[in-house]
């Protein structure tokens, strides 16, 4: 019989409480509620404004924010900067939400925070479920990252801006926009202008706005009169020139301002527009006194490391991509063409019903040999693989569909089914897809 050790105990009995923690969360969207972003500043208020003691860098936009962050991370992080990130959603754990330098908060430490919040509310008079699960989220990184003494923070915007919890802090240091875009249309505004109205309500007095160079021209007006509105100050940057000098799914060997000897470790030439975003930060922070030397800025594009976005599995020839719309689909399916594959890939495939699955079944449908469908691990939002076979068959009766009853087991399905191991696999669909495949920790 083997007896656990008192250590072994401890860790279980903190996992088990944490599970049971997260479980008791209000998991709803409230992304239609007014009142929600209000309540969030409060609670930083009795925490003694958490926010304030962080130099923040706000990331907003449709895609791209994840990326633009592990980036920006991976450069300050070489430059001798540590950095806080909080972001969302997960793959394989709801603690990847909040890291300092790559690193997780542990769930001693998250449960730490979180009873420090609860016997707070109960001064207040208000219940533990008091905040959302998003917001709890939020609130907790900003106090860890305060203890921590980060030296950033790289904050994402989780949906929209306008009543997001994240909007509820001060004037970060920094506001960045990475490309805005149509979705969540439901949510967020019908069109691009009232999309992008509804992300610029980020924009608060004194802080110093970042575009991306390629927005769209209604967006990019919409954020200028909202930085002129409030009192903000608009970035001005001269555009880098940045040349891809070779892509693989390894990544990209690029050429900065005709200085070549740059590789960046994330695939896909759309990073390349990520990527810009960086170098205006960079050259903002420089401006506002901080240093950066080329050689470590080098050596952190080389080490950039995003579970789940573009991560290439050499050993396998396994690609994993959680691009979740149009934009994200239409970016991959560059990467696959500029790649020149000489097989054409099998495709993994799960998406969301709230999403445009029909235009994005358009784009990738063409350039794949086969398709896998799985169920995404959202049970409110997901298409069922069932469903989206079925969807898949109406509009592409020629093409080769499996049903993965068990999203874990697809990838062994797709390694059976694919003509060779030359033969690239790529999993794609939504952060929900790849959350419900890594159960066998393939990723």
């Amino acid at each position: 019989m083997i007896v656990a050790k008192p250590e072994e105990k401890r860790d279980m009995r903190l996992a088990t409480r944490y599970r049971n923690v997260i479980k008791s969360f209000d998991n709803k969207w409230h992304i239609l509620d007014d009142t929600r972003v209000p309540i969030v500043r409060e609670v930083l208020d009795w925490l003694e404004n958490p926010d304030q003691k962080l130099k923040i860098i706000h990331i907003a936009g449709t895609n791209g924010k994840s990326s633009t962050g592990a980036m920006m991370g991976a450069v300050l992080q070489a430059n001798g900067y540590d950095y806080g990130r909080f972001s969302s959603p997960y793959i394989k754990s709801s603690r990847e939400q909040i890291c300092i330098n790559d690193n997780m908060i542990s769930e001693k430490d998250f449960l730490t925070y979180y009873d420090r919040i609860v016997a707070i509310f109960k001064t207040h008079g208000v219940s533990a479920n008091h905040l959302t699960y998003f917001e709890y989220f939020t609130v907790i990184s900003l106090c860890y990252f305060v203890d921590q003494h980060v030296d950033f923070v790289l904050f994402e915007a989780g949906l929209g801006g306008l009543r997001d919890a994240t909007n509820a802090i001060n004037a970060p240091l920094l506001t960045v926009f990475t490309k805005i875009s149509i979705d969540h249309q439901n949510i967020l505004g019908r069109n691009l202008l009232e999309i992008s109205e509804n992300k610029a309500a980020i924009i608060k007095p004194g802080t110093w706005v970042i575009d991306y160079a390629g927005q769209d021209l209604t967006a990019r007006q919409v954020l200028k009169n909202k930085t002129l509105a409030v009192g903000a100050k608009w970035f001005e940057y001269q555009q880098d020139q940045i040349t891809i000098a070779n892509t693989t799914p390894a990544g990209l060997d690029l050429i900065i301002n005709g200085t070549p000897g740059y590789f960046l470790s994330m695939s896909g030439a759309f990073q390349v527009h990520n990527f810009s975003i960086v170098l205006q930060i960079k050259a903002a922070l420089e401006a506002l006194g901080y240093h950066f030397e080329v050689e470590k800025t080098r050596q952190g594009l080389a080490n950039v490391k995003l579970l789940g976005r573009m991560n290439y599995h050499k050993d396998v020839n396994i690609l994993f991509d959680a691009a979740h719309n149009v934009d994200g689909i239409n970016g991959l399916v560059s990467a696959l063409n500029a790649w020149h594959l000489k097989i054409k890939p099998t495709l993994i495939l799960g998406v969301l019903k709230d999403k445009d699955y029909h235009e994005m079944l358009d784009i990738i449908v063409p350039s794949v040999q086969r398709i896998i469908t799985v169920t995404p691990n959202n049970k409110t939002r997901a298409l069922s693989a069932e469903e989206l076979a079925a969807e898949i068959l109406v509009s592409y009766p020629n093409v080769d569909v499996e049903i993965a009853s068990d999203a874990s087991a697809a990838i062994s399905l797709a390694m059976r089914v694919r003509e060779s191991s030359q033969a690239l696999i790529v999993v794609t669909g939504s952060f929900y897809t790849l959350n419900a495949i890594q159960k066998d920790n393939r990723i």
